[in-house]
C-alpha cells in the first residue's frame, strides 16, 4: 500500500510538473541583428533574467536576424502581433515615431548610462511618449544606445576646421550638423566604409569604438578624433499591448523591473566595451594601431551650439505633427541633467 501511495504521488507530482512547464508564456522577440556583439548579449541576460524572476513562468524565444520580422517593418509587426515584442528603430518609422526620435538628437549628452536613463524615464513617463506607443498598438519597454558618436579618419585631423576639408561619412542629425559646418557630407552603409576609407572615397567616418573595432576599420584609418558627440537612442524594446495586457500582475511586473534593470546592465557592457575596443586599437592589432585626439573645449562648444539647427528642426518637424515638442525637449534635457547630477554625486549603479 505504501508502494502504490509513493507511486501516485510520484505520478501527481510529474503531471503538476507537467501543467507547470506547459503554463509558462512564452514570448517571441523579433530582433534585425545577429547574435553577436555586447548588445545581443545583454538581451540574453535580459531573457534569463526574465525566466529566473518569473520562476520559468515567463519565457523569451528570440528571433535573431531579421528572420520574423525585418528592422523597417518590426514596429508595425509588433503592433499587428506577428511578433509579441521587438527591436524598434525610430529612423526607421520617422513620422510613427516622430516624439521618440528625440532620442538621435546631438543633444548635449554623451554619457551612455545617463543617456538610457533619461531615454527610459521620458518614455515611461511622459504622456506624448506614452500615447505615440499606444498609438501604435505596442508599449515601450526598455532602450539601447549606440554610445557617443566619434569620427574615424585615413589621415590626422585635429579640429573642426580641418575637418572642412575632408570627405566625412556621416547620418542623421549629426551628418545635417557637420554639413551646416562646411564639412562635405557623403551617406554611405558602414559595411561600404572600410573600402571607401581605404581607397580615398571618403576621408572620415562617423562611428563608435566597438563598431570601429568590430568592422576593423582601424586597419585602413588610423586617427581618431574623439568628438563624444550625443548618442542615438530612438532605439529600443516594444511589446504588442494586447500581449502586455494578456500577462499576469506578476509577469508584467517581472518584465517591467528586467526591462528598468536592463538599462544599467547594458549601459556597463557598453562602456566596457567600448573601453576595451579603444584600448585594444590604441595598443595595436597585428601592427596596426590608432592615435586619438579629443576635440578641444572650444570646437565641443561650436559642436554644440552648430547642433541646435538639427534639433530645432526636429522640433519644427514635430510641432507640425502636433505634438509639444517644446516641452517634450525640455522634459528630455531636464532628465538628462537629472541623471547626469546622480552619476557625478554618487557614480554609476554598478560602482555604489
Amino acid at each position: 500500500m505504501s508502494r502504490m501511495m509513493k507511486l501516485a504521488a510520484l505520478t501527481c507530482g510529474c503531471l503538476v510538473a507537467g501543467m507547470t512547464a506547459a503554463s509558462a508564456t512564452t514570448l517571441r522577440f523579433s530582433d534585425y541583428g545577429p547574435n553577436r556583439g555586447a548588445r545581443a548579449a545583454a538581451l540574453e541576460w535580459y531573457a534569463e533574467q526574465i525566466k529566473e524572476r518569473s520562476a520559468g513562468d515567463l519565457e523569451i524565444q528570440f528571433f535573431w536576424g531579421g528572420s520574423l520580422l525585418g528592422g523597417k517593418a518590426t514596429l508595425k509587426g509588433v503592433g499587428d502581433g506577428v511578433a509579441d515584442l521587438g527591436t524598434v528603430i525610430g529612423f526607421f518609422t520617422p513620422r510613427e515615431m516622430r516624439a521618440y526620435n528625440i532620442g538621435d538628437l546631438p543633444v548635449d549628452n554623451s554619457d551612455i548610462w545617463v543617456g538610457l536613463r533619461a531615454m527610459y524615464a521620458l518614455s515611461t513617463e511622459n504622456e506624448t511618449m506614452k500615447q505615440e506607443f499606444a498609438k501604435a498598438n505596442v508599449r515601450y519597454l526598455t532602450n539601447y544606445s549606440t554610445g557617443p558618436v566619434q569620427l574615424i579618419c585615413n589621415q590626422e585631423i585635429t579640429s573642426l576646421d580641418q575637418l572642412k576639408s575632408a570627405k566625412v561619412r556621416a547620418s542623421g542629425p549629426y551628418g545635417d550638423t557637420l554639413r551646416s559646418l562646411g564639412v562635405d557630407v557623403v551617406g554611405m552603409s558602414q559595411a561600404d566604409v572600410y573600402q571607401a576609407l581605404d581607397s580615398g572615397l571618403i576621408d572620415c567616418n562617423q562611428n563608435y569604438y566597438y563598431s570601429m573595432l568590430a568592422y576593423k576599420q582601424y586597419e585602413v584609418a588610423q586617427h581618431v578624433l574623439e568628438l563624444n558627440w550625443g548618442q542615438n537612442m530612438s532605439f529600443g524594446v516594444a511589446i504588442n499591448d494586447r500581449t502586455y495586457a494578456s500577462l499576469s500582475d506578476k509577469q508584467r511586473q517581472v518584465l517591467d523591473e528586467v526591462s528598468s534593470d536592463f538599462e544599467d546592465y547594458l549601459a556597463q557592457k557598453m562602456i566596457e566595451t567600448d573601453t576595451t575596443a579603444k584600448s585594444k586599437m590604441v595598443d595595436g592589432i597585428d601592427g596596426k594601431k590608432i592615435t586619438v585626439t579629443t576635440l578641444s573645449p572650444a570646437d565641443q562648444q561650436t559642436l554644440i551650439e552648430a547642433s541646435a539647427t538639427a534639433i530645432d528642426a526636429w522640433v519644427s518637424a514635430a510641432k507640425e505633427d502636433g505634438i509639444d515638442s517644446d516641452a517634450l525637449l525640455s522634459d528630455y534635457r531636464d532628465l538628462i541633467g537629472k541623471y547626469a547630477k546622480e552619476q557625478k554625486e554618487s557614480g554609476y549603479p554598478w560602482t555604489r
